[in-house]
C-alpha cells in the first residue's frame, strides 16, 4: 500500500518513503494543521486486521505518548483512517546506530558512552513513567543530524502472534533476556540487559552470542553469561567491563531495579572517562562514597560519610589522587595532602574544582600558554603551512560526481568498495573523515556501496504467515507482499518465497511470500448446480462450461474442472466440463430393416454408416438389409463407422 502523495486523516500529507520494516513502514509527512514535517509510522495491513495486535498498538501508542523526554522520540497524536493505522511521531533526520555500527564496527569507550548514555537518560525516563521499551537495540536508536541521540519504538515491538521462534517472548532474539526466555516474562531488568548487550556491541563490535537458528541464542542467554567485553578486546577500560557485567547478569535482582538506576551510574562513570579515570565502580555499585582509596591509594583508607556537609581526611601519600566524589547530601568536603590545604568544591552537575593556595598561579600559567598557542596556530591555519579547508559531503551522491566534487577540493581520493542494504550501488556511503569535517590536504577515504550483499533466505516452506514473520524479522528480512493462491500444500502455509529455489537475495531486502489456500475444491461426479455452489463458498466462480462423453459420470454431472489462471486465487474464475453420458453403442440388429430406416436409426446412435448396395437410391426406401459389416452386440463409440450391405 503506496500513500505517498495522500492527505491522511485530512491532516498529514505523506511526502516520501522513509523506511519499511516488518511490521510498519515510515514515512516523512507534513502536518498541515500544525505545519510541521512529522514522521508517519503507519502498521502493515495485514497486522492491521489484527483486532489484537491493533488493540495493543493502540494502548502503547497512547503510553508512549504520555513520555517527553529530549532522548526520546516523542509521539504526537495516533489514529486510523479507514483501513490505515498509524502512528505521527517525531520526524528525526539522520540514521540509527546500527547504520553507524555497520560503518565504523566498533566506537571507542569514550564514544561508546558518550552514545549510551543519552539512550540510558531517555530509558530512565519511560521506566520512571512505569513503561517498558521491550526491545532495546540499536536499530532504535537514532543519531539526528543536530548530534542528538534518540531513543525510539517504545512499547511498539511486540510479537504479531503468541508462537514464534524465541516461544512467543517480546523482543529481539539477540538481546533477549535470560528470563524472558526461560519464563516470557519481562520487567525494567529486562531492558537493562537489553541495554548491556547492546553496550557490549558498541565497544566489541559484535554480539556475545551467536548461532544459525534463533532457538540457539536464545538458549545461550538462558544457560550462559556474557562475557567482560575486555575478553574480547582487552583495552576496553575495566570500569566498562563492569558496566556491561553488571547490566547483563544472568539473574535479575543482580542487575540495576531499572534505567534511572543504571543511568545514574553510566553519568557518573561517563565523567570518570572523561577525567582518564578507567579503573573499577566497585565502590559505586556498592553506592558507597565514591572515595577510590581502596583500589588506587597504599596508606588511605578512610571513606567519608556520605551525609556530612564537611569532612576532612589526612592523607600522608604524597601520590594521593587529586579526585574526590561526593556522597549524597554532601556539599563541602576538604582533603589533606601532606599538611597542604587543597579544598574541592561541587557544581550542580557534580564536576569538581580544585581551590588552594596555587589556584591563581597555576590558572596565569595556563592562560598565557593559551594566549601563545593560540597566536602560533592563528598564523599556521590562516597563513601558514596548515591552511585548512571544510570537506564536502559527498554521502549519497553518485561515486564519479563526487570525484568531481573532492578533487576540487584538493584531496586525494581513496576508493574503498563495500555492501549497503540502504545505499544503492556505485553511490557514496560515507568519507573518511566525514563530510564537514577540517582537512588540511592529504587523503579522504571514500566507501562507494556496491548494492546489497548476496546472501540465502531463510527456510521458510510449510511454516505459517505468524511463524515466517518472526524468522524472516530475525534474519534481518523485511516481510514483503503477501499473496494467497490455491495450493497442494497445506491451508495458511508458506509454499514458495523469494529465494525458495535457492538463489541468493540481497541481504535486508523484501521477501514476498505466497501462502496456500489449500487445494481447489473436489467436484467430480457432483451435479453442475452442485458445483457450482461449493465453488462460490470457496471463492471461485464458473465462467464456462464444455461437454465430454464419459462412462463413468452420469449424464450432466461434472467430470472435471480447469482453472482459467495459474495460480489461481480468491475470485478467481473456472471452467467446468460436464458428462454427456457413456459414448458407448450396442451394434442393434438392423437386418430386414429397409436401407434408409437403418441407415437413420444408426446415426441417431451416433454410428457413422457406410451402405453397401447395388441398389438406387431411390429404392432405399425399399431395399432391405440383408446384413451388416459387424456383428450384433458387438460394444462400439460413438463416431466409430459401420456398414450395411444389400446387394
Amino acid at each position: 500500500m503506496e500513500l505517498t502523495g495522500r492527505l491522511i486523516s485530512g491532516r498529514y500529507r505523506v511526502e516520501r518513503l522513509v523506511a519499511r520494516g516488518g511490521m510498519a513502514t515510515v514515512y516523512a509527512a507534513m502536518d498541515t494543521r500544525l505545519d510541521r514535517r512529522v514522521a508517519l509510522k503507519v502498521i502493515h495491513p495485514h497486522l492491521a486486521a489484527d483486532s489484537t495486535f491493533r488493540n495493543k498498538f493502540v494502548q502503547e501508542a497512547k503510553m508512549a505518548a504520555k513520555l517527553s523526554h529530549p532522548n526520546l522520540v516523542n509521539v504526537f497524536d495516533q489514529a486510523v483512517d479507514r483501513d490505515i493505522v498509524y502512528l505521527v511521531m517525531e520526524y528525526v533526520s539522520g540514521i540509527t546506530l546500527r547504520q553507524a555500527l555497520n560503518d565504523f564496527k566498533r566506537l571507542d569507550a569514550e564514544r561508546a558512552l558518550e552514545i549510551f548514555e543519552p539512550v540510558m537518560a531517555g530509558l530512565a525516563a519511560a521506566h520512571g513513567a512505569g513503561i517498558l521499551h521491550r526491545d532495546i537495540k540499536p536499530e532504535n536508536v537514532l543519531l539526528a543530524d543536530d548530534g542528538k541521540i534518540k531513543l525510539s519504538d517504545f512499547g511498539l515491538a511486540r510479537p504479531i502472534a503468541a508462537q514464534t521462534q524465541t516461544g512467543g517472548v517480546v523482543g529481539t532474539v539477540a538481546y533477549l533476556s535470560p528470563e524472558l526466555v526461560s519464563r516470557g516474562t519481562a520487567d525494567a531488568r529486562s531492558d537493562i540487559y537489553a541495554s548491556g548487550i547492546m553496550l557490549f556491541e558498541l565497544l566489541t563490535g559484535s554480539q556475545p552470542f551467536v548461532g544459525e537458528q534463533a532457538v540457539q541464542i536464545a538458549m545461550q542467554h538462558a544457560n550462559s553469561s556474557v562475557p567482560a567485553p575486555s575478553t574480547l578486546l582487552p583495552s576496553i577500560p575495566e570500569l566498562l567491563d563492569e558496566l556491561v557485567l553488571w547490566a547483563t547478569a544472568k539473574h535479575p535482582d543482580d542487575r540495576p531495579s531499572d534505567a534511572v538506576e543504571f543511568h545514574a551510574v553510566v553519568s557518573r562513570a561517563r565523567k570518570d572517562l572523561q577525567r582518564g579515570n578507567t579503573g573499577e565502580l566497585t565502590e559505586i555499585l556498592r553506592n558507597t562514597i565514591n572515595l577510590r582509596s581502596a583500589a588506587t591509594r597504599t596508606d588511605a583508607t578512610t571513606r567519608l560519610p556520605a551525609s556530612d556537609e564537611n569532612a576532612t581526611v589526612r592523607l600522608n601519600n604524597s601520590n594521593a589522587t587529586e579526585r574526590i566524589g561526593f556522597g549524597a547530601g554532601a556539599s563541602n568536603q576538604t582533603i589533606v595532602l601532606d599538611g597542604q590545604d587543597v579544598h574541592y568544591e561541587q557544581d550542580g552537575d557534580g564536576e569538581i574544582t580544585v581551590g588552594g593556595r596555587h589556584r591563581a598561579l597555576k590558572i596565569l600559567i595556563a592562560a598565557v600558554i593559551t594566549v601563545v598557542l593560540g597566536l602560533g596556530a592563528g598564523w599556521y591555519f590562516s597563513a601558514g603551512p596548515g591552511t585548512f579547508a571544510f570537506l564536502p559531503n559527498v554521502a549519497g551522491q553518485k561515486f564519479n560526481t563526487a570525484i568531481t566534487t573532492l578533487n576540487s577540493a584538493g584531496v586525494k581520493v581513496v576508493e574503498v568498495h563495500e555492501s549497503s542494504k540502504s545505499v544503492p550501488a556505485d553511490t557514496v556511503i560515507s568519507t573518511d573523515p566525514p563530510g564537514g569535517a577540517l582537512v588540511f590536504g592529504g587523503k579522504v577515504t571514500v566507501h562507494v556501496s556496491t548494492g546489497p550483499k548476496l546472501v540465502s533466505a531463510p527456510n521458510l516452506a510449510g511454516k505459517t504467515l505468524v511463524e515466517a514473520t518472526a524468522i524472516i524479522l530475525q534474519n534481518g528480512f523485511a516481510v514483503g507482499q503477501l499473496n494467497s493462491w490455491f495450493n497442494t500444500a497445506p491451508i495458511g502455509t508458506i509454499y514458495a518465497y523469494n529465494g525458495s529455489d535457492g538463489g541468493p537475495i540481497p541481504e535486508g531486502s523484501k521477501i514476498d511470500l505466497e501462502i496456500s489456500l489449500g487445494p481447489i475444491p473436489v467436484v467430480g461426479g457432483m451435479t453442475q448446480a452442485t458445483a457450482a455452489v461449493v465453488l462460490q463458498v470457496a471463492g471461485l466462480t464458473v465462467k464456462t462450461t464444455t461437454e465430454q462423453y464419459s462412462d463413468t459420470v452420469p449424464k450432466g454431472n461434472v467430470i472435471s474442472l480447469v482453472p482459467l489462471s495459474d495460480p489461481i486465487g480468491k475470485s478467481g474464475q473456472v471452467q467446468l466440463v460436464i458428462s454427456k453420458g457413456t459414448d458407448v453403442v450396442i451394434m442393434p440388429n438392423v437386418i430386414g430393416q429397409t436401407i434408409a430406416a437403418a441407415q437413420t436409426y444408426l446415426q441417431n446412435l451416433g454410428l457413422r454408416v457406410v451402405v453397401d448396395t447395388n441398389q438406387l437410391t431411390s429404392n432405399w426406401g425399399i431395399a432391405k438389409v440383408k446384413k451388416t459389416g459387424t456383428a450384433v452386440g458387438t460394444k462400439l463409440r460413438v463416431g466409430d463407422s459401420v456398414t450395411i450391405i444389400s446387394r
